[in-house]
Protein backbone atom coordinates (compact mmCIF):
# COMPACT_ATOMS: atom_id res chain seq x y z
CA UNK A 1 0.00 0.00 0.00
CA UNK A 2 1.35 3.43 -0.61
CA UNK A 3 0.82 5.70 1.76
CA UNK A 4 0.94 9.71 1.06
CA UNK A 5 0.78 12.68 3.57
CA UNK A 6 -0.02 16.08 1.88
CA UNK A 7 1.12 14.75 -1.22
CA UNK A 8 4.31 13.79 -0.14
CA UNK A 9 4.76 9.52 -0.39
CA UNK A 10 6.28 7.79 2.85
CA UNK A 11 8.05 5.08 3.49
CA UNK A 12 4.86 3.45 6.00
CA UNK A 13 4.16 -0.15 5.37
CA UNK A 14 0.74 -1.59 6.21
CA UNK A 15 -1.09 -4.54 5.62
CA UNK A 16 -5.04 -2.43 5.76
CA UNK A 17 -6.34 0.95 5.83
CA UNK A 18 -6.50 0.31 9.99
CA UNK A 19 -3.22 -0.08 10.95
CA UNK A 20 -2.29 2.48 8.21
CA UNK A 21 -3.85 5.34 9.52
CA UNK A 22 -2.42 4.42 13.12
CA UNK A 23 0.81 4.49 11.87
CA UNK A 24 0.71 7.63 9.84
CA UNK A 25 -1.59 9.20 12.53
CA UNK A 26 1.45 8.83 15.12
CA UNK A 27 3.84 10.24 12.71
CA UNK A 28 1.68 13.13 11.58
CA UNK A 29 0.77 13.56 16.07
CA UNK A 30 4.66 14.07 16.07
CA UNK A 31 4.77 17.27 13.90
CA UNK A 32 1.64 18.69 15.94
CA UNK A 33 -0.79 18.10 13.36
CA UNK A 34 -4.25 15.74 12.93
CA UNK A 35 -5.23 13.93 9.73
CA UNK A 36 -8.86 15.63 8.38
CA UNK A 37 -9.00 14.04 4.58
CA UNK A 38 -8.60 10.37 3.96
CA UNK A 39 -8.96 8.85 0.45
CA UNK A 40 -8.82 5.76 -0.36
CA UNK A 41 -7.87 4.35 -4.15
CA UNK A 42 -9.02 8.03 -4.92
CA UNK A 43 -12.28 7.57 -3.15
CA UNK A 44 -13.07 10.13 -0.17
CA UNK A 45 -14.11 8.92 2.97
CA UNK A 46 -16.26 10.18 5.67
CA UNK A 47 -16.75 9.40 9.39
CA UNK A 48 -18.84 6.52 8.87
CA UNK A 49 -16.72 5.04 6.83
CA UNK A 50 -13.77 5.59 8.90
CA UNK A 51 -15.63 3.92 11.68
CA UNK A 52 -16.50 0.76 9.76
CA UNK A 53 -14.10 -1.95 11.08
CA UNK A 54 -15.30 -3.74 7.83
CA UNK A 55 -14.25 -0.77 5.89
CA UNK A 56 -11.09 -0.21 7.85
CA UNK A 57 -10.09 -3.77 7.58
CA UNK A 58 -9.52 -3.61 4.05
CA UNK A 59 -6.23 -3.49 2.30
CA UNK A 60 -5.58 -0.57 -0.35
CA UNK A 61 -3.28 0.17 -3.14
CA UNK A 62 -3.23 3.89 -2.33
CA UNK A 63 -4.52 5.74 0.87
CA UNK A 64 -3.71 9.31 0.40
CA UNK A 65 -3.72 11.64 3.91
CA UNK A 66 -4.26 15.46 4.45
CA UNK A 67 -3.42 16.96 7.58
CA UNK A 68 -3.70 20.11 9.54
CA UNK A 69 -2.42 21.99 12.24
CA UNK A 70 -5.11 21.85 15.11
CA UNK A 71 -4.47 26.06 15.58
CA UNK A 72 -5.63 26.05 11.19
CA UNK A 73 -8.71 24.52 11.93
CA UNK A 74 -9.50 26.73 15.41
CA UNK A 75 -8.55 29.79 12.98
CA UNK A 76 -11.16 29.10 10.92
CA UNK A 77 -13.65 28.39 13.53
CA UNK A 78 -12.87 31.85 15.21
CA UNK A 79 -13.21 33.57 11.76
CA UNK A 80 -16.46 31.85 10.97
CA UNK A 81 -17.95 32.80 14.72
CA UNK A 82 -16.42 36.53 13.51
CA UNK A 83 -18.53 36.82 10.59
CA UNK A 84 -21.83 35.29 12.54
CA UNK A 85 -21.19 37.76 14.92
CA UNK A 86 -21.88 40.33 12.66
CA UNK A 87 -24.81 38.78 11.01
CA UNK A 88 -26.60 38.67 14.84
CA UNK A 89 -25.32 42.08 14.99
CA UNK A 90 -27.86 42.92 11.77
CA UNK A 91 -30.29 40.66 13.23
CA UNK A 92 -30.47 42.28 15.97
CA UNK A 93 -30.58 45.64 14.49
CA UNK A 94 -33.98 44.50 12.11
CA UNK A 95 -35.54 43.86 15.53
CA UNK A 96 -35.07 46.53 16.97
CA UNK A 97 -36.50 48.53 13.97
CA UNK A 98 -39.28 46.06 14.33
CA UNK A 99 -40.22 46.83 18.06
CA UNK A 100 -40.04 50.40 16.90
CA UNK A 101 -42.34 50.27 14.36
CA UNK A 102 -44.97 48.52 16.63
CA UNK A 103 -44.01 45.48 15.11
CA UNK A 104 -42.90 43.84 18.76
CA UNK A 105 -43.91 40.10 17.89
CA UNK A 106 -41.94 40.04 14.85
CA UNK A 107 -39.12 41.92 16.57
CA UNK A 108 -39.16 39.61 19.36
CA UNK A 109 -38.68 36.64 16.73
CA UNK A 110 -35.34 38.00 15.18
CA UNK A 111 -34.35 39.06 18.19
CA UNK A 112 -34.57 34.94 19.17
CA UNK A 113 -32.54 34.08 16.13
CA UNK A 114 -29.97 36.38 17.12
CA UNK A 115 -29.78 34.96 20.36
CA UNK A 116 -29.40 31.29 18.75
CA UNK A 117 -26.70 32.64 16.60
CA UNK A 118 -24.92 34.33 20.02
CA UNK A 119 -25.21 30.86 21.37
CA UNK A 120 -23.55 28.63 19.06
CA UNK A 121 -20.68 31.71 18.55
CA UNK A 122 -20.03 31.47 22.63
CA UNK A 123 -20.40 27.46 22.35
CA UNK A 124 -17.68 27.42 19.33
CA UNK A 125 -15.31 29.79 21.50
CA UNK A 126 -15.43 27.99 24.66
CA UNK A 127 -14.27 24.37 23.16
CA UNK A 128 -12.21 26.26 21.05
CA UNK A 129 -10.28 26.97 24.12
CA UNK A 130 -10.88 24.17 25.89
CA UNK A 131 -9.36 21.97 23.19
CA UNK A 132 -5.78 23.77 24.69
CA UNK A 133 -4.24 24.44 21.16
CA UNK A 134 -3.33 27.97 22.64
CA UNK A 135 -2.07 29.04 26.36
CA UNK A 136 -4.69 31.03 28.02
CA UNK A 137 -1.06 32.92 29.03
CA UNK A 138 -0.39 33.77 25.48
CA UNK A 139 -3.69 35.00 24.80
CA UNK A 140 -3.25 37.95 27.73
CA UNK A 141 0.08 37.97 25.88
CA UNK A 142 -0.69 39.23 22.46
CA UNK A 143 -3.32 41.28 23.81
CA UNK A 144 -6.05 39.77 22.84
CA UNK A 145 -9.25 41.16 24.70
CA UNK A 146 -10.79 37.70 25.18
CA UNK A 147 -11.39 37.88 28.98
CA UNK A 148 -13.06 41.37 28.74
CA UNK A 149 -15.36 41.21 25.38
CA UNK A 150 -16.30 37.69 27.07
CA UNK A 151 -17.68 39.96 30.26
CA UNK A 152 -19.53 42.61 27.87
CA UNK A 153 -20.88 40.15 26.00
CA UNK A 154 -22.03 38.35 29.05
CA UNK A 155 -23.31 41.75 30.83
CA UNK A 156 -25.29 42.65 27.31
CA UNK A 157 -26.80 39.39 26.95
CA UNK A 158 -28.10 39.87 30.76
CA UNK A 159 -29.84 43.09 30.43
CA UNK A 160 -31.62 41.63 27.15
CA UNK A 161 -33.15 38.62 29.16
CA UNK A 162 -34.01 41.52 31.84
CA UNK A 163 -35.80 43.56 28.98
CA UNK A 164 -37.72 40.90 27.97
CA UNK A 165 -38.37 39.34 31.40
CA UNK A 166 -39.88 42.84 32.78
CA UNK A 167 -41.33 43.22 28.94
CA UNK A 168 -39.66 46.65 28.66
CA UNK A 169 -40.53 47.39 24.77
CA UNK A 170 -38.33 50.47 25.25
CA UNK A 171 -35.41 49.54 27.40
CA UNK A 172 -35.26 46.17 24.57
CA UNK A 173 -35.25 48.79 21.41
CA UNK A 174 -32.81 50.49 22.69
CA UNK A 175 -30.60 47.81 23.85
CA UNK A 176 -30.72 46.59 20.65
CA UNK A 177 -30.21 49.76 18.24
CA UNK A 178 -28.16 52.00 20.94
CA UNK A 179 -25.78 49.95 23.55
CA UNK A 180 -25.29 46.17 21.74
CA UNK A 181 -23.26 47.15 18.56
CA UNK A 182 -20.39 48.32 20.19
CA UNK A 183 -20.22 45.18 22.50
CA UNK A 184 -20.56 43.32 18.71
CA UNK A 185 -17.95 45.34 17.70
CA UNK A 186 -15.41 44.67 20.47
CA UNK A 187 -16.51 40.65 20.44
CA UNK A 188 -16.06 40.48 16.82
CA UNK A 189 -12.41 42.51 16.78
CA UNK A 190 -11.55 39.88 19.44
CA UNK A 191 -11.85 36.94 17.19
CA UNK A 192 -10.51 38.27 14.41
CA UNK A 193 -7.26 39.14 16.64
CA UNK A 194 -7.60 35.34 17.97
CA UNK A 195 -7.72 34.47 14.76
CA UNK A 196 -4.31 36.03 13.56
CA UNK A 197 -2.54 34.39 16.67
CA UNK A 198 -3.87 31.37 15.75
CA UNK A 199 -2.23 31.34 12.03
CA UNK A 200 0.97 32.71 13.88
CA UNK A 201 1.06 29.41 15.72
CA UNK A 202 0.01 26.84 12.88
CA UNK A 203 2.67 28.14 10.63
CA UNK A 204 5.09 27.65 13.44
CA UNK A 205 7.18 23.90 13.55
CA UNK A 206 5.69 22.78 16.84
CA UNK A 207 3.39 24.73 19.11
CA UNK A 208 2.83 23.08 22.58
CA UNK A 209 -0.12 22.46 23.85
CA UNK A 210 -1.02 24.06 27.28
Amino acid sequence: MRIYLDDCETTLDAKDIASALSAAATVVEKNGRMIVDVHVDGVSWNEEDLASPEFTARGAGELRLMTAHPAELLRDTMLHAADAVLNAEEIQRNAAKLMQSDRFSDGLTSLLEALAVWGSVQTAVSRGLSLGVVPRERIVAAGIDLDGSVQALDAQLRALREAMISQDRTALSDCLMYEFPATSKRFATMLTSFAKELSTIATSPYAPRA
